[in-house]
C-alpha cells in the first residue's frame, strides 16, 4: 500500500515555511534596511563575487562584507534566532575570545552587545581572515588574529573543505607554505594579551575542540565564565564530551540555544537571552 500525504498537511507545511521565511525577512529588513535586505538576498544568487560585497548593518552604522552565497550561512546569523549573554552594568562582559571567527559575524554581534569588551577574534583560514579584517579591523578593541586555537603552540596545515566554513587542520612541521598557519593555546593568548580571566569563550573550530581539550586544562578552564560552542561531534566524535569533562568540576549550568550549547559558571549573574534584532 502506498501512503500519501493529505492535502491539508501539505498546505500546513507550506504555510509554516512561508511564515518562517517572512519572519526572517522581516528581521533582515530591521537589521539591514529594505534595500540592504534586498541586496543581501540578490547577492546570494552569486556564488563567489570577484570581490567581497557589503550591506549596511543599521544598528552598528557600519558595512558588513561577505562573499555572496558562499557566506550565506554566516550572514544568516544576523536574521535567524541568535543568542545574547545578558550581562549588567555592575558586572559587564570585559574579555571575549572568538575562536573560529570566520568573517566576523559573531564578533560583530559580541561587539554590539558588549561595547566595552576586548575581543580576540581568531581565524586560521587566510581567505576568511581577509574578510574578517575588513569587518572588524577598524575597531581598536577587537584584535583579529590569523591563527588557529590548539592545545599547544605550533604550526598547522589547513585542508580545505567544500565551503569556507568547512576545513580541517593538522599539525605540521613546516612554518611556511600556502596552507601553513600558526596555532596558539589558551594560556599563550592569556599571557600575551594580559587576560586574567575570559568572560566569554566561543568555540567554532571544526572539531579541533577535541584537541584543545585533549590535555590538562586545569590552568585556564577555572578562569572562564561562559563557554559557547556548537556540538562538534559531527566533525570529531567525542569532542563534546571532552569539553563537558573539562568544565564538569566547576558545576557549570548548561543552556541550549539553537545549535549552541552555552555553559555559564555558577555565581556569574548573567543569563542567556534570544535576540534576533540588534537593538
Amino acid at each position: 500500500m502506498q501512503c500519501t500525504q493529505q492535502p491539508d498537511n501539505l498546505l500546513l507545511r507550506f504555510l509554516l515555511r512561508l511564515g518562517d521565511s517572512l519572519r526572517r525577512y522581516a528581521i533582515c529588513i530591521a537589521n539591514f534596511g529594505f534595500r540592504g535586505a534586498l541586496r543581501l538576498l540578490l547577492t546570494y544568487r552569486r556564488r563567489i563575487p570577484p570581490e567581497p560585497v557589503s550591506v549596511p548593518l543599521r544598528p552598528t552604522g557600519k558595512e558588513v562584507f561577505f562573499r555572496g552565497a558562499a557566506d550565506a550561512g554566516v550572514m544568516s546569523h544576523f536574521y535567524k534566532p541568535g543568542y545574547r549573554i545578558l550581562d549588567s552594568p555592575d558586572f559587564p562582559v570585559r574579555t571575549i575570545i572568538d575562536a573560529g571567527a570566520n568573517i566576523g559575524d559573531e564578533t560583530i554581534r559580541f561587539r554590539h552587545f558588549h561595547p566595552d569588551a576586548r575581543i580576540l577574534a581568531l581565524e586560521p583560514s587566510t581567505q576568511n581572515f581577509r574578510v574578517l579584517e575588513r569587518n572588524v579591523g577598524a575597531d581598536p578593541a577587537t584584535v583579529p588574529l590569523n591563527c588557529a586555537l590548539w592545545y599547544r603552540d605550533c604550526y598547522l596545515t589547513i585542508t580545505p573543505g567544500d565551503t569556507y566554513e568547512q576545513f580541517r587542520v593538522s599539525e605540521s612541521a613546516s612554518k611556511t607554505g600556502e596552507d601553513a598557519v600558526k596555532a596558539v593555546c589558551i594560556p599563550t593568548l592569556m599571557a600575551e594579551y594580559g587576560l586574567a580571566e575570559i568572560d566569554i569563550l566561543k568555540l567554532d573550530i571544526e572539531g579541533a575542540e577535541f584537541d584543545v581539550f585533549s590535555t590538562d586544562t586545569a590552568a585556564w578552564v577555572p578562569k572562564v565564565k561562559v563557554c559557547i560552542f556548537e556540538c562538534p561531534d559531527g566533525d570529531r566524535p567525542g569532542a563534546a564530551m571532552r569539553i563537558f569533562q573539562a568544565f564538569m568540576a566547576g558545576g557549570f549550568h548548561c543552556f541550549i540555544h539553537g545549535e549552541n550549547l552555552i555553559l555559564i559558571r555558577p555565581g556569574v549573574p548573567w543569563r542567556v537571552e534570544s535576540d534576533q534584532f540588534l537593538r
